[in-house]
């Protein structure tokens, strides 16, 4: 019994001790140095310009897009990514008891093409991604008040953090 005890306890004390020391590394896309992002394209009148930075969207998502990318990748042509947002919805999504919005959604439908320059190939393509941001107009409903302004900034930096792990880092 002492033995079944010390076979059973001995990996338990063993893993205890080291930690989990797994540590997984990637070997997708190893191939890939550098990266180019296109500029983005928006076909929504809506989505044309961010009051927050007085900037064109375009711009300011090009400019977060190449950022994220680059913390990977260098500037370059090994890969191309390219953007096209087809659009842009905001609407009410939860009511109060007197029919007052007091949650919104705001949704972005996105297509993107990730080429492989090295290989020849497509990474990644769709014309149907889309990504939503819900927010609160109304206080006490345990998430903060947001304005149009800042759920829109926020709905992008999810949507370019949600690509960059998609395709670049493939959890």
């Amino acid at each position: 019994m002492s033995k079944t005890m010390l076979m059973l306890g001995l990996p338990i004390w063993f893993s205890l001790m080291c930690g989990c020391g797994y540590v997984s590394t990637s070997s997708y896309l190893e191939h890939i140095k550098t990266i180019r992002v296109s500029p983005v394209e928006i076909q929504d009148a809506e989505m044309a310009y961010d009051n927050t930075s007085q900037r064109p969207y375009d711009e300011v998502i090009h400019e977060k897009l190449t950022q994220r990318f680059n913390r990977k990748w260098r500037d370059g042509n090994d890969s191309q990514f390219t953007m096209r947002i087809q659009d842009y919805d905001i609407r009410g999504h939860g009511f109060g008891p007197n029919g007052e919005v007091e949650l919104v959604r705001m949704a972005l439908q996105v297509e993107y093409e990730f080429l492989d320059r090295v290989r020849n190939n497509m990474i990644a393509q769709t014309d149907t991604h889309v990504q939503i941001h819900d927010f609160y107009v109304v206080p006490n409903r345990g998430e903060p008040v947001e304005t149009p302004d800042q759920a829109k900034s926020l709905l992008i930096d999810e949507l370019i953090e949600d690509l960059y792990n998609e395709l670049a880092e493939q959890w």
